[in-house]
């Protein structure tokens, strides 16, 4: 005699009904689970993190930069300067931030070939705590004093130093002007005094006002100045000369060779930043990087304009920081 028909029991085809359908919700969930998850979608505002003051070369070209990333992306770019402690603070700020594609890095070789060769306790790795996005190109720096100096050429420098020991002073606000004046008083065996800023536009000041007598700095910040006739170039830190300024001789032909270490720009995010939001944004920058009205405007400044994949950035990130190494050594700096 067959079993009554229990109130809970469900047909046999009622059940595997039922089991197709949890079977679709969670197919279902499971692929809009990895759409998100592959998603490039940056909701803003976009937040470009910088390691030096208003007015700084790394200033005046983010903030062109910014202007078409933010369009592109379709999202409101804002600038975040932070200068100080060697880039660290900006560095640092950016390695912490949520990976979303809305914290990004505008930086140079200071924070990402320097700084492990400058500072005994750096707690950032600028390797593995970011997401290269994209070279930004190179940034031309000169040996300036005021107009009104009496050093018309390095040689004049360097014999100043000769007679009165740590007494010619020079502004360094970035690891380039740092190693670059340690490594030509190592050179010409001599003492300059070396003075720390946060930003070039405060050298400058300080070199127009006397406080100190030679500067490290890029054309993009001097540039006002240089054209204005307030302040005069000794010369160039590169392996040719700079077309807009043909008399200013290039290190080497002033008696110093080496000194044609390039400084560059590099864009970077978070490490963890979803590959889709990082390509994203390597497209877009990469597209406004081309524009042929900021390249010319960047020639005018000093600046190189160029962009590169994410991979290209982080094998040449790996490249300088053993060629800074190099640099630093060569310097006699060890880190502090």
């Amino acid at each position: 005699m067959p079993m009554p028909r229990l109130l809970h029991d469900r047909p046999a085809g009622l059940a595997a009904l039922l089991r197709r359908r949890e079977l679709l919700v969670a197919a279902l969930a499971a692929t809009a689970g990895s759409a998100r998850a592959q998603s490039d979608r940056i909701d803003g505002p976009l937040r470009i993190v910088l390691p030096f003051g208003p007015g700084s070369g790394t200033d005046v070209y983010a903030r062109m930069v910014a202007q078409y990333l933010g369009t592109a992306l379709g999202v409101a770019a804002l600038i975040d300067n932070r200068p100080g402690a060697n880039g660290v603070l900006a560095a640092e700020a950016v390695a912490h931030a949520r990976p979303d594609g809305n914290t990004l890095l505008f930086t140079t070789n200071t924070t990402h070939a320097a700084n492990p060769h400058l500072l005994k306790e750096l707690r950032y790795d600028p390797v593995k705590d970011f997401a290269a996005i994209s070279k930004m190109g190179n940034l031309t720096f000169f040996v300036l004093v005021p107009a009104s100096s009496r050093y018309r050429t390095m040689a004049d420098l360097v014999e100043a130093a000769r007679k009165a020991p740590n007494t010619v002073s020079y502004g360094a606000a970035n690891s380039f002007g740092m190693v670059s004046g340690s490594k030509l008083g190592k050179n010409a065996g001599v003492e300059f005094l070396r003075v720390p800023y946060k930003s070039s536009p405060q050298i400058t000041t300080d070199l127009l006002g006397g406080q100190v007598q030679f500067a490290f700095i890029d054309l993009a910040a001097a540039a006002p100045m240089v054209k204005a006739g307030r302040m005069r170039a000794l010369a160039v830190l590169a392996d040719r000369r700079f077309p807009s300024l043909p008399d200013v001789p290039t290190m080497a032909e002033a008696g110093y060779p080496g000194f044609n270490v390039v400084a560059w720009f590099g864009m970077f995010a978070p490490a963890g930043t979803p590959a889709p939001v990082v390509n994203r944004i390597n497209r877009e920058l990469v597209a406004v990087l081309n524009r042929p009205d900021l390249r010319e405007r960047g020639a005018e400044l000093g600046i190189e304009i160029f962009g590169s994949t994410p991979r290209e950035l982080e094998d040449y990130v790996k490249s300088q920081i053993a060629l800074w190494g190099q640099f630093t050594a060569d310097a006699g700096l060890r880190p502090e």
